[in-house]
């Protein structure tokens, strides 16, 4: 790639310039040639009348193939009763079991689908506030964490398969040398755990090894929000909003329609505020609705759904939306922006969000610093 070609090409170039790849800047007669053959290496064969026959003769030899083997004797398969018969277990009804699925700290309410002990499928729970029934991607792809080819399926040692005997041998050894000590020399490493259950059983392991310590550690964590939540309430706690009462809603690299614990709730009730606002404005009832279908600024860093789903939205660096969060909170510091039109819409949505006082939100992203979160949760200046 030749660096001094495409930063002269960019130089004379007006306007801005959008590339999907380090190969369609550079621009290279390779890579011409690579869009020039959606299939680069079997492109040349089907330009040749020859070639497409024989890969139908390939085809049908296949399926012909195929249709024999599905025709021959399959070895015998023994079913075998039920000993004891578990109870409600209809052979091909489901079972529908009410559970949940962890993710990131926070437990999603989920409905698992079992046939015959097998866990199926995986829906929203429709009695649960948090969810009403939907689920995100994370939850329905959490069944295939059963079925993954690659779990361990035994216990293993430094490479080896251990029996569950020698494990628990281990363990109580390394346990009895550090009563005397109180568990000086005890470490417990974790993701962030909410479960009330494990949260009684670390507490039972500390009273009996007073001296160890528990560590919870995510790769990307929420600390910001967490800090500004113990600053402004006194305890750590999460934020939980209205989107049912809101005319005005700003994000502040914040995508809440795809990502967050509460972002099934959010997203159902974005959308039927939405709706109902709109049956409003074309002469319709709207239960339960304001009179104005609700606006959302989207003020963010990277392309997400719920920009993408916003009326007006506003791209700007990632060290940038601290300053964008002092703008609307009438602070100082808000600082200069790459953005030009920057001041200008952070103007107009302040003037927004001071009309509708009380009637607006503004959510800061899980992953912003605590100075963001702290400015999301602090009153608009009159």
């Amino acid at each position: 790639m030749d660096l001094s070609a495409i930063k002269s090409r960019l130089a004379g170039s007006e306007g801005r310039l959008y590339w999907r790849s380090l190969g369609e800047l550079s621009d290279s007669e390779q890579f011409r040639e690579y869009l020039h053959r959606e299939f680069p290496e079997q492109a040349s064969q089907w330009n040749d009348p020859k070639g497409r026959r024989e890969f139908l003769k390939l085809m049908s030899a296949s399926l012909a193939l195929a249709g024999v083997s599905a025709c021959t004797k399959q070895p015998p398969e023994k079913i075998v009763p039920y000993v004891r018969q578990p109870e409600d277990l209809v052979p091909g009804r489901p079972l529908f079991f009410a559970t949940a699925v962890p993710f990131g700290g926070v437990a999603a309410p989920v409905l698992v689908e079992s046939h015959e002990g097998h866990p199926t499928k995986v829906e929203g729970n429709p009695q649960h506030p948090a969810s009403l029934g939907g689920t995100d991607i994370f939850a329905q792809a959490a069944i295939l964490t059963l079925y993954d080819p690659d779990r361990s399926q035994t216990l293993l040692y430094r490479g080896d398969i251990r029996a569950w005997g020698d494990f628990l041998n281990a363990i109580k050894a390394t346990l009895s040398s550090q009563k005397a000590k109180q568990g000086a020399g005890l470490r417990f490493l974790s993701e962030t755990i909410t479960s009330p259950t494990i949260d009684d059983q670390i507490s039972l392991i500390r009273k009996a090894f007073p001296k160890s310590k528990w560590h919870q550690w995510d790769p990307v964590p929420r600390d910001g929000a967490r800090a500004a939540a113990q600053q402004g309430a006194g305890r750590a706690s999460d934020a939980i909003y209205h989107f049912d009462k809101a005319d005005v809603i700003v994000t502040l690299d914040s995508d809440f329609l795809t990502c967050g614990p509460s972002s099934v709730r959010y997203a159902h009730d974005f959308a039927e505020r939405r709706r109902a606002g709109v049956d409003i404005e074309h002469g319709g009832a709207g239960e339960g609705a304001a009179a104005v279908m609700p606006r959302l600024y989207a003020i963010e860093s990277t392309p997400s759904l719920t920009g993408a789903k916003a009326d007006h939205r506003l791209a700007l660096r990632a060290s940038e939306i601290e300053g964008a969060a002092r703008a609307l909170s009438g602070g100082a510091g808000a600082g200069s922006f790459s953005n030009a039109g920057a001041p200008k819409f952070l103007a107009a949505v302040a003037s927004d969000l001071q009309v509708h006082r009380g009637r607006s939100l503004v959510i800061a992203g899980d992953y912003q610093p605590t100075p963001v979160h702290h400015l999301a949760h602090q009153p608009m200046k009159p």
